[in-house]
């Protein structure tokens, strides 16, 4: 007999017993025709070059998206047995043309216990994983399929994303740290980076730290979900707060576009998510 799927939803409180124990989106990504996707965690949105909003794919459970040199757009659908409450996932593609494929179908378990997908990365094509299981760890898979794993200094890591370095930045609760997969060598990086936007938000310290991206000049954003805050952290090491959001929002991703516009997904207190768009000259649009 065929086991009922459904969905996760979004509804994970920010505030109130047990708050967050599900992750935010962080998926925010442009393609090289201007086209931007985000995550709400039940759909996939895209906005035109123009600003017209429209959905890109329906009823899927993404956290991260990964657009490839051709602009497929890459996501996850999470979802558990409404039964027994075990998680299932797949990995879908978008293509340019409109055309939706499984890339891995329907299968049990967590995506990164398995090791063979990651939506992070860089400028080679090779793919980062972090793993729970076993120990924290980030997973290093080559393009030749050469398996590199490197041991963190701290549980429940978060987020990934190559440095112009070679290095990989992480987030874990409130610290970040900084691995070196050709070492396999990982620190803490920078101790308690969330002090940095004091917490208005009544989130999980899992939560604290979230998605990051890099700008022209590469340097680092790391959305501080708990303060309500970005954090900018200069190629010299120096950090400091670029933008903050409005009282009962906060961001969990971004990106830079390529005229040095400012992007942010934001996520409510209670759990609706816009992206917001800030122009160098100050001005907002909000989508």
């Amino acid at each position: 007999m065929r086991r009922a799927i459904a969905v996760v939803t979004a509804a994970m409180a920010l505030s109130g017993p047990g708050a967050a124990d599900a992750h935010p989106p962080v998926g925010l990504v442009m393609d090289s025709r201007g086209f931007v996707y985000y995550s709400d965690l039940q759909n996939v949105w895209k906005i035109s070059p123009t600003g017209t909003r429209t959905l890109a794919v329906i009823g899927v459970h993404t956290h991260q998206l990964y657009l490839d040199a051709e602009d497929r757009l890459y996501g996850e659908d999470a979802t558990n047995d409404d039964a027994t409450g075990r998680p299932y996932h797949r990995v879908w593609r978008l293509d340019p043309d409109g055309t939706l494929s499984d890339v891995i179908p329907m299968r049990a378990g967590y995506l990164w216990d398995y090791g063979d997908f990651g939506f992070v990365r860089d400028r080679y094509g090779v793919a980062y994983i972090l793993q729970h299981s076993g120990g924290p760890a980030l997973v290093r898979i080559g393009a030749t399929g050469s398996v590199y794993r490197t041991s963190l200094p701290r549980s429940e890591p978060g987020f990934a994303l190559p440095l112009p370095d070679g290095r990989i930045a992480i987030t874990a609760g409130r610290d970040l740290l900084r691995a070196d997969p050709r070492r396999q060598e990982a620190h803490v990086w920078k101790k308690d980076l969330a002090s940095l936007a004091p917490r208005v938000m009544q989130v999980a310290d899992r939560h604290a730290l979230l998605g990051m991206w890099l700008d022209g000049e590469g340097r680092l954003y790391v959305a501080a979900f708990a303060g309500a805050a970005v954090i900018r952290i200069d190629r010299d090491g120096r950090t400091e707060i670029v933008v903050r959001s409005p009282d009962g929002w906060a961001p969990s991703g971004g990106m830079v576009g390529p005229d040095g516009t400012l992007w942010l997904l934001e996520m409510s207190t209670d759990n609706q998510v816009r992206v917001r768009r800030v122009m160098e000259d100050g001005s907002e649009r909000i989508y």
